[in-house]
C-alpha cells in the first residue's frame, strides 16, 4: 500500500518494482496506490515469468495529480500466464495515465487484460497498453478489456491500445467500452428510497467489484472507503 500526506510543494515518487517468477511458481501482487494530490507517481512494476509460471497483478490508483504506471509482464517460458485487473479513480485537476504491458515471448503463453477508470469533476483517465507476440510466441492467447465510467460531462476518459503481433498463429480479442452512469438506474434505485449521493456510490461500487473481489479483504475495504471519500461533495 502507499500512500502520501498533502504538503504545498509538487512530490515525486518514482518507485520500481521487479518481480521473478520462476518455473512453476505463481505470484500475485496487490497494491492500492492513494496519493496526495500533489503528487507525481512515474513509477515501473515489471515482472518476468518462466515456464509455467503465472503472474497476478492487483492493481488501485487513487489520487495524485499525474500517475504514469504500467505493470508491464515478459512472458519468457512457455505456458506462462500474466492476469492484469485494475481499478483508475480520476478526479478534478488529475491525470492518471495507466494501464499494462504484456509480452508473449515464448510459445503457448496466456494474458488476460481487465482494466477499468473511473473519471469526474473534469479529471482524465486514460487506458494506455501494449500486448506483443513476438515471431516464436506461437499458440499464444490474449483478452483485453478496458471499461471507462464518467460520472458528468466535463470528465474525459481515453483508451490508447498498441497490440504488436509478429506471428500468424495467435488468439486475440480486445474489448473496449465507455459510458454515463445510467440515469434510469439513479432513477430506479430513488424510487426504492435511496437517495441520489448512495445510488451512484452503489453503482460506481458495482462497477469495481470485479477488482475489489480479488484484493484481500483489507485492501477491498480500503478500496471502497477511498472511493466513497472521492465521490462525496462532488455529486451534483
Amino acid at each position: 500500500g502507499c500512500s502520501a500526506p498533502k504538503y504545498s510543494v509538487n512530490n515525486l515518487h518514482a518507485g520500481a518494482v521487479e518481480l521473478y517468477v520462476k518455473e512453476g511458481a505463481t505470484l500475485r501482487y496487490s497494491t492500492i496506490e492513494n496519493w496526495s494530490k500533489n503528487m507525481y507517481n512515474l513509477n515501473t512494476k515489471r515482472s518476468v515469468v518462466d515456464k509455467d509460471g503465472t503472474i497476478e497483478w492487483v492493481s488501485g490508483s487513487f489520487g495524485s495529480k499525474v500517475s504514469m504506471l504500467y505493470p508491464m509482464s515478459i512472458l519468457r517460458g512457455e505456458r506462462a500466464r500474466a492476469e492484469f485487473t485494475g481499478v483508475t479513480f480520476a478526479g478534478k485537476g488529475q491525470l492518471l495515465d495507466t494501464g499494462s504491458k504484456v509480452v508473449h515471448a515464448a510459445p503457448y503463453t496466456t494474458s488476460t487484460v481487465n482494466s477499468k477508470s473511473i473519471s469526474k469533476s473534469g479529471g482524465q483517465a486514460i487506458y494506455r497498453g501494449l500486448l506483443r507476440v513476438a515471431p516464436n510466441a506461437y499458440g499464444s492467447k490474449s483478452t483485453v478489456t478496458c471499461e471507462s465510467l464518467m460520472l458528468d460531462n466535463i470528465s474525459r476518459s481515453d483508451t490508447i491500445p498498441v497490440i504488436d503481433i509478429q506471428n500468424d498463429d495467435v488468439d486475440l480479442g480486445h474489448e473496449a467500452k465507455i459510458g454515463r452512469i445510467s440515469e434510469e438506474a439513479i432513477f430506479y434505485l430513488m424510487t426504492r428510497g435511496i437517495s441520489e449521493e448512495e445510488a451512484k456510490a452503489m453503482i460506481v461500487r458495482g462497477f469495481v467489484e470485479p477488482i475489489s473481489k480479488e484484493l484481500p479483504l483489507e485492501y477491498a475495504v480500503e478500496m471502497n472507503n477511498l472511493i466513497t471519500l472521492e465521490l462525496e461533495g462532488t455529486i451534483g
